[in-house]
């Protein structure tokens, strides 16, 4: 009888564990991810074919798992987004923290297509054109400024004849008139650089950004040693990367060409180049091991992550 008994007890004991061995298993290897980069990665292990998952109440989507681990990539967003999965009876639920987007993708453009165009200029041109345009924005500022005055001159003499403000529309006049004449020099001086711009248009046709950028991950630049990818959503940029092969970087002419493009990217969302890059070389001064991630830059609100693999040198914007 004790015999008996003692097959049942061994006899149940393997049918728990054979129970224990089919029970559908899920597991995430972290339940909350910053914002890193155009996209994080959700990983987690699994017994079942398929893990199934949910972002937010969209549409749902499935990825199959090798050797039991699985690797979903979710895009970020200016907005904390809940993925939900499932793996036959079993649910997990992972938050991504939301990033606040870089640039409107117009801005953005406008931007680092202007950015181009100055990097063919000479240092000379450079600076005359960028003086021609703040004097442009100062003519307007004091446009505006000359018809408020105006305007409120023409008011007072209208309601009480204050000769204050009689005198005032006599000097906003003299405004008026030098105002015109910096406007007609300022003109010349364009007309001048003109020929020059043109021809920095000319030259960097096929290097600007597209003149719309569709949603989702893409490339908005692929060239042999600059690659520009962007996280897009409703005309907002919340996410770039920058990639280079290493190689590029071994090469002075082809670095320096990465250099200035890569400024204008790091210009075009705000940040200052020479500091990012200062920063950056320090790094790589100060570190020399063969690690294949460095420290987050910063710069104006702006964070650098920067990742190296064997073949290419990875730079994250967020914000």
């Amino acid at each position: 009888m004790k015999k008996i008994s003692g097959l049942v007890i061994a006899l149940a004991s393997v049918a728990l564990l054979l129970t224990g061995c089919g029970q559908d298993r899920l597991s995430v290897a972290d339940h909350h991810l910053k914002a890193d980069g155009l996209a994080v990665m959700i990983k987690g292990k699994t017994n079942q074919d398929r893990v199934a998952y949910q972002i937010d109440d969209g549409k749902k989507k499935t990825v199959k798992p090798e050797s039991s681990a699985y690797t979903i990539m979710i895009p970020v967003q200016n907005k904390e987004q809940t993925v939900h999965l499932t793996a036959g009876t079993q649910k997990k639920t992972v938050k991504v923290d939301k990033t606040k987007p870089l640039a409107e993708y117009t801005q953005l453009k406008q931007k680092f297509d202007q950015g181009l165009v100055m990097t063919k200029l000479s240092a000379k041109d450079q600076k005359a054109a960028m003086s021609l345009e703040k004097k442009g924005q100062q003519l307007k500022e004091k446009q505006k400024e000359i018809e408020s005055k105006v305007a409120a001159d023409q008011k007072a003499v209208a309601q009480s004849q204050d000769q204050k403000a009689a005198a005032d529309l006599k000097k906003q006049a003299q405004a008026g008139q030098q105002l015109k004449q910096d406007a007609k020099d300022l003109k010349q001086q364009q007309a001048a650089l003109a020929p020059k711009l043109k021809r920095a248009q000319t030259t960097t046709k096929d290097e600007r950004l597209p003149g719309k950028a569709k949603n989702g991950i893409h490339d908005l630049q692929s060239k042999k040693n600059f690659q520009l990818r962007a996280n897009v959503s409703d005309e907002k940029v919340n996410a770039l990367a920058v990639i280079v092969p290493v190689k590029t970087m071994k090469d002075k002419d082809q670095a320096q060409e990465f250099i200035m493009k890569f400024s204008t990217v790091a210009s075009a969302v705000g940040a200052e180049p020479k500091d990012v890059l200062k920063q950056f070389k320090k790094q790589m001064d100060t570190d020399k091991s063969t690690k294949t991630t460095a420290k987050t830059i910063h710069s104006n609100g702006i964070s650098f992550s920067i990742g190296i693999s064997a073949d290419h040198l990875y730079i994250y914007l967020l914000k």
